[in-house]
């Protein structure tokens, strides 16, 4: 069975705009679950500081309290190296998205002629106020996500090394004591090491490996000002995020 031309262009429209629907769903999906990361996140590193003051408090012993705190430090570092790598996944999968909803838009204009709609020519159905790039950077919720839980980490590890390097210089810790501080912060800084090489490598990869979207064209031969479908979506997406 054959179809017509305009059959064949209302089949691809549907399938388009099924297409960015789902899209659009699992977008929202992922930032539901990035948020929800971000609460178990909080309310456990609440809860740490919360338990540490309410024993600490009771300690007398310095050594006692020094490895209570590398401890305590160990298991943050350890959720919130666990939490950035999940909360990183979705930055990616949400990059991804931002780049298939601009290509289905761009497609979408070159089928419906669009620049006869205010859409086209627009910078993006959502806009903020801020301007420049490296605000845009800052106040994006993603980076601001993996900024403070990749903060956490590192002051985490960062404590774990002090108190192991106090355990040494010091003579009030035992064998076992000292021991145990710097096996833990060896294994912390190890950790931290081979996330933060796997971390590089593999944004080193995805930048070599990202397509850029290509400019659609309309009917008439003219390329489509699908400003909104590429540097306006840009905007857009940190407005959604």
């Amino acid at each position: 069975m054959s179809l017509s031309d305009f059959e064949r262009e209302r089949l691809l429209t549907d399938v388009l705009m099924y297409e960015g629907q789902q899209h659009w769903l699992h977008y929202r999906h992922i930032e539901q679950e990035r948020n929800q990361f971000l609460g178990y996140y909080f309310t456990l590193l609440v809860a740490i500081i919360g338990f540490f003051v309410a024993v600490g408090a009771q300690m007398t012993n310095w050594p006692d309290v020094a490895i209570g705190v590398a401890s305590m430090a160990w298991v943050l570092g350890m959720v919130s190296l666990l939490i950035l790598v999940s909360v990183r996944k979705f930055g990616m999968a949400l990059r991804a998205y931002d780049r298939d909803i601009a290509r289905i838009r761009a497609s979408l204009f070159a089928l419906t002629d669009g620049e006869r709609t205010h859409l086209a020519a627009d910078r993006g159905t959502i806009e903020v106020g801020v301007r420049h790039p490296t605000l845009h950077r800052v106040l994006d919720p993603q980076f601001t996500a993996e900024a403070i839980v990749g903060t956490s980490a590192v002051v985490a590890f960062g404590a774990q090394v002090v108190v192991a390097a106090g355990t040494m210089l010091s003579d009030d810790f035992t064998t076992v004591q000292r021991a145990f501080s710097c096996g833990l912060a060896v294994a912390s800084v190890a950790g931290a090491g081979v996330a933060g090489r796997l971390w590089v490598q593999r944004g080193v990869a995805r930048r070599r490996k990202e397509p850029s979207v290509p400019p659609a064209r309309s009917d008439r031969g003219g390329p489509v000002h699908a400003g909104g479908a590429e540097s306006g979506d840009g905007q857009a997406s940190a407005g959604r995020r």
